[in-house]
């Protein structure tokens, strides 16, 4: 279509190279977060929210929450579970040093939510404008998600959606073998680091 002249006029985007190093996943657990939401559709209650915080680290999904809402105040339940079982409690600093990638969304951008991550001790960490590789983990595990838990059924109500989102959180952190994982699946990832950092504290 270029060579006839039949591709209509725009103006390239430029974009700084290598503005994020092109690299995204870290050394070590709880380095950084990312936060998002996703939508599916049920038969009684319509289009109903998926939230969702993953590991940059070993891609496991460390936080969910499912609600009718997509607001600042359901965003909060998934990345609340995840401190919750990453750090143990949900009092002031348990998380600080972790940064919390998320996107430009109002959600994600709001007040609530900076007051919150940031009594939890977690610094905020947007994505980089037309660089989607940012939120690759993210975007990855929600891909990932709804080609095993959500393509090719009928989910008739929320509580099926949280049924089916509880059910995969628990089969694809134990069983899901992930390339950048060495083929482990998050868990025994996780499990593995720790036996060996902790032998060296010992």
């Amino acid at each position: 279509m270029r060579e006839p002249h039949l591709l209509s006029p725009h103006r390239p985007r430029r974009s700084p190279e290598e503005a994020h190093q092109r690299q995204i996943i870290t050394a070590a657990p709880n380095v950084i977060w990312a936060i998002d939401a996703t939508q599916v559709t049920t038969l009684q209650h319509g289009k109903v929210w998926i939230f969702g915080v993953a590991e940059h680290w070993n891609a496991e999904l460390l936080g969910w929450h499912v609600a009718k809402s997509g607001k600042r105040f359901e965003a909060i339940q998934a990345l609340a579970m995840a401190v919750r079982q990453q750090f143990g409690h949900l009092s002031a600093g348990p998380a600080r040093g972790l940064v919390l990638r998320h996107d430009h969304g109002s959600t994600f951008m709001a007040e609530h939510i900076e007051n919150q991550v940031g009594f939890w001790g977690i610094s905020p960490s947007c994505a980089f404008l037309g660089e989607p590789g940012t939120k690759g983990v993210i975007e990855r595990l929600f891909r990932t998600l709804k080609e095993q838990a959500i393509h090719g059924r009928v989910l008739r109500t929320i509580d099926e959606v949280r049924d089916a989102i509880r059910d995969f959180a628990a089969r694809y952190n134990a069983e899901s073998l992930i390339g950048k994982n060495g083929f482990r699946s998050p868990l025994d990832m996780r499990a593995t680091w720790l036996d060996t950092n902790l032998s060296r504290t010992a």
